[in-house]
């Protein structure tokens, strides 16, 4: 398997399409907004947290089902996530990403993702991504636990000074 390469990327205005709306697309979709992220949503159905982003006009939500080649959702994307309950699904949008060249993260194969989604801790002017290389989803959660627990307690010893 191979290693991934942590990279930090200005996601200021810049499009990625999320094709699903439920619990893991909702949490990825708060994390990227956070970094500015201009985000477009794809699903049929969406959680209250994703309704209230579209209705405080936060993302663009299209309230339909996936099908290759809809026109206008992927098209200028820099990144895209394909966060639906359905194998099949997260695959075709993973084959239409490749074939326009758009790096995609499928929240269901590891394997198949071209980018992980890291956990986030930030504070005091630092961001770092984690992952236990797609290997071990606990151990990543827990270490960005320490991280941000970390950030924080730095920021309110800066506060101090």
């Amino acid at each position: 398997m191979s290693r991934y390469f942590p990279l930090f990327i200005d996601l200021e205005g810049k499009k990625i399409a999320v094709v699903g709306a439920g619990k893991i697309a909702s949490r990825r979709i708060r994390t990227l907004l956070e970094f500015g992220a201009e985000l477009t949503v794809l699903a049929p159905e969406a959680s209250e947290e994703v309704r209230c982003l579209a209705g405080e006009g936060r993302l663009t939500w299209r309230q339909e089902t996936y099908r290759a080649g809809l026109p206008g959702f992927l098209e200028g994307a820099l990144l895209a996530l394909a966060a639906t309950d359905s194998p099949a699904v997260n695959l075709a949008v993973r084959e239409e990403c490749k074939s326009l060249g758009i790096p995609v993260n499928l929240a269901d194969d590891k394997e198949k993702c071209d980018f992980y989604f890291p956990g986030i801790a930030s504070g005091g002017g630092v961001t770092a991504g984690i992952t236990a290389e797609g290997k071990d989803h606990r151990l990543a959660k827990e270490v960005t636990a320490e991280v941000r627990s970390l950030l924080a307690a730095r920021e309110r010893e800066a506060e101090k000074s």
